[in-house]
């Protein structure tokens, strides 16, 4: 047969069939959560989605799933989150690694020497990226992405929130925006192996008979039900103050046992430590 540009016959991808078979292509990693562990699985490439109510906790889980699995993988980070200072995402960061306060009004904070070896673990695992004067619009951001990976190799890319990215919609709908800005972050981890961690903040919050606010399903986050539809693994955060808990519901896994598992789990903020932790730590 005449070779087509762009079709592959069945024996073309024998390489990546074998590779997938042993377990070589689609290695799954630990999330750093024994509580999450069973229902979410880190694999390459992939698109996981995290959103939530606000103040749920959903960007420091999100950091603090990094940070856990920086240390337990080796695992590389470039990180856009535009909605704090550079410093201060530092800072979180530097919160998690030492698992003590950062700022001065707190009597058990890291001291300088731990603070000093935080900044060195996180100066080889993790890069940020920022655009002065105006919002990236999601082709920079990859361009930014690819170079970076090509220099250092990253493992994962984190975008924190979705709304900061500049929408440069030329004329497009919303959802149709959304739908194109995911096939190209999901291009991007299919061409250099690597997985995204993007959060996006809910558009409707349902009420419930206890008062409390929810989001339901991932057809809440704002903007599409193409979150819902392209994301590979779906996880809404929820926050309970009163009981000290925070809910985490994995709602959408694209594929059953090899990225995880519908469900959900419950873990605590630590407020002396600024960190998550799974119950039975406590």
């Amino acid at each position: 047969m005449k070779k087509i540009e762009g079709v592959h016959r069945a024996k073309d991808l024998t390489e990546d069939i074998w590779n997938l078979y042993n377990g070589k292509s689609q290695k799954r990693y630990y999330c750093g959560f024994s509580s999450i562990d069973p229902y979410f699985k880190i694999i390459k490439p992939s698109f996981n989605l995290f959103t939530g109510t606000p103040n749920s906790g959903k960007s420091s889980l999100t950091l603090e799933i990094a940070l856990r699995t920086a240390r337990e993988h080796g695992f590389k980070f470039l990180i856009f989150s535009p909605e704090s200072s550079l410093a201060v995402n530092l800072k979180r960061l530097i919160e998690k690694y030492c698992q003590k306060p950062f700022d001065f009004m707190f009597h058990n904070r890291a001291d300088e020497t731990e603070v000093l070896e935080a900044i060195e673990f996180i100066h080889e695992h993790f890069l940020f990226i920022d655009k002065k004067e105006d919002s990236p619009d999601i082709d920079w951001l990859l361009e930014r992405a690819r170079a970076v990976h090509k220099e250092f190799d990253i493992d994962g890319l984190i975008l924190d929130p979705y709304n900061e990215i500049n929408p440069e919609r030329n004329n497009i709908r919303e959802d149709e925006h959304i739908s194109l800005l995911i096939s190209k972050i999901k291009r991007f981890n299919r061409e250099t192996h690597t997985f995204t961690f993007i959060v996006a903040h809910p558009t409707k919050q349902i009420r419930g008979a206890d008062g409390k606010f929810s989001v339901n399903s991932l057809y809440d986050v704002s903007g599409s039900a193409h979150w819902n539809n392209k994301t590979d693994v779906g996880i809404i955060v929820t926050r309970d103050y009163e009981n000290q808990s925070t809910n985490v519901r994995i709602c959408k896994i694209r594929e059953i046992d090899v990225q995880g598992n519908i469900g959900e789990c419950t873990i605590r903020w630590n407020n002396s430590t600024k960190c998550f932790e799974d119950i039975s730590a406590f």
